[in-house]
């Protein structure tokens, strides 16, 4: 997975600029293939789609501005990316925002304390996080690349592992690959929250932290300029190959009182991911320059965002999701059961 052909030159440069992060254009850019007379669609207004974390995973909502989809729909949005999927979903529904570019976990933990939250579009189906261990740890610790994913997991024993907040994914789901070798939060490891995906790579160039948990691109980033070791990926787990991840949020009460432009804007995301799925390469090249990652590390992990069809849900990933949370002792047994009212596909274009 390392790209042995970048200089330490340019790995300074990566890091700099992951850490730095960028600035988003809020000017929507019809894609030249488009021939809908956005003139002729009534105008929606305004609204602002909160970000758990600016991240290539939720591409398809930077996509759909950029792209046009949005304005086609009759909307103008500011996008707000957030330090965490449980900081965003809380200011949603503080009211800071009509949208959550979020995670299905904080939908399910949400709901369980009272509030109403529902994912109105899928943006991925599959949990691809990957924890990466500093190298200095791995090498302490008589690990290597070729150690059993067993053996990688049991030498964090002791470590300070990143995340971006707790009550986050990346916390549930560092919880979830430890719990497969027997470790305990907070009695084997203890997690530090960091906020951004940037902020983890940083704080293990310091040496800050031990491990952390990202996605494939800042994995590969952090593997590569810290010479660490991929100690877990996604793809080790099978419930966290079909699991809902990333979704567009809204409270229930305000997608039933504006269904409407709940239906713009989840149609926009979802053309947006179809756009990615029908043209990887030309969507590669539009969001590369937003996320500031060398082209070379979004080619090398851009298949692995499992970008859901048509904005679709399925009954299985949000199953396996409540699962997940109810090992962590997130949800309650009673409480897994009804994960169909956290999700629907009632506003995605074709569904009723």
């Amino acid at each position: 997975m390392k790209l042995t052909a970048w200089s330490s030159m340019a790995l300074a440069a990566v890091v700099g600029l992951t850490a730095c992060g960028s600035t988003v254009s809020q000017t929507a850019k019809p894609s030249p293939s488009s021939s809908k007379a956005s003139a002729a669609v009534p105008s929606l207004g305004h609204v602002t789609i909160l970000m758990a974390t600016y991240a290539p995973p939720y591409a398809p909502v930077f996509l759909a501005d950029k792209l046009g989809y949005f304005k086609q729909h009759g909307l103008t949005v500011t996008i707000a990316p957030q330090q965490g999927g449980s900081t965003a979903a809380a200011a949603l529904i503080g009211g800071s925002a009509q949208f959550d570019a979020g995670v299905a976990s904080d939908v399910m933990v949400a709901d369980t304390k009272g509030n109403d939250l529902t994912c109105v579009t899928a943006i991925n189906n599959a949990i691809f996080l990957d924890l990466v261990m500093n190298g200095s740890w791995a090498q302490a610790h008589g690990v290597t690349s070729q150690s059993s994913t067993s053996d990688k997991l049991k030498a964090l024993k002791g470590a300070k592992i990143g995340i971006t907040a707790p009550g986050s994914l990346t916390d549930f789901a560092v919880r979830y690959m430890l719990s497969q070798a027997g470790l305990k939060p907070n009695v084997d490891y203890h997690e530090v929250g960091l906020g951004s995906p940037a902020s983890n790579v940083a704080a293990m160039t310091r040496h800050a932290i031990d491990a952390a948990i990202l996605n494939p691109s800042d994995a590969l980033i952090a593997e590569n300029t810290e010479h660490g070791v991929i100690a877990a990926q996604w793809s080790d787990f099978p419930k966290l190959k079909d699991a809902a991840f990333g979704c567009l949020i809204a409270e229930q009460k305000y997608a039933q009182s504006h269904p409407q432009i709940t239906r713009a804007v989840a149609a926009s995301v979802a053309e947006a991911n179809n756009y990615i799925l029908q043209h990887p390469s030309q969507a590669l090249a539009l969001v590369a320059p937003l996320f500031k990652f060398p082209k070379a590390v979004l080619q090398a992990t851009w298949s692995q965002y499992n970008f859901a069809p048509n904005g679709l849900s399925t009954q299985d990933s949000w199953d396996n999701m409540a699962q997940i949370l109810a090992q962590n002792g997130e949800l309650t047994p009673a409480q897994v059961g009804p994960a169909s009212h956290d999700y629907t596909n009632a506003y995605l274009p074709g569904q009723s």
